[in-house]
């Protein structure tokens, strides 16, 4: 299996175009792997500091580094992964009142949204055939 990897300087720039505080940055770099400028996500990461505790920057951190990973992504399993990533974000982020991160995801999406083919959020690029959506009582 692969580990999951991006270019630092890359990052760095979507950091900043997701508005991450320059902090919030810093403690995600310094929990991952850096191997010759890249920056491996590391299977242990969670946020043990006391004092950044700001949910806003943590949905901003991960919407700049899973978007840094589908435009890296060599391979479509590999955007599927990142899309997955993406979209899992934007509801999580959905369910605890981050509107402001579902907007930007939002827009990202739409931006993107020649190079993945999906309309919307709740589109799954795996599953293309139509179906019949039944709800059960």
């Amino acid at each position: 299996m692969k580990m999951i990897m991006v270019e630092k300087e890359g990052l760095k720039e979507d950091f900043i175009a997701w508005n991450v505080a320059p902090n919030y940055a810093r403690i995600f770099l310094d929990k991952c792997q850096e191997f010759d400028g890249l920056i491996a996500l590391s299977p242990q990461m969670f946020n043990d500091s006391m004092h950044l505790d700001n949910p806003h920057q943590w949905f901003a951190v991960s919407c700049a580094f899973w978007c840094r990973v589908y435009r890296e992504a060599e391979t479509s399993k590999g955007q599927l992964e990142a899309l997955a990533s993406i979209r899992a974000t934007y509801y999580l982020a959905n369910f605890l009142g981050q509107g402001s991160i579902t907007v930007l995801i939002a827009r990202w999406w739409d931006c993107a949204k020649q190079l993945h083919g999906l309309h919307s959020l709740n589109v799954s690029l795996v599953a293309r055939q139509r179906i019949e959506v039944k709800h059960f009582h």
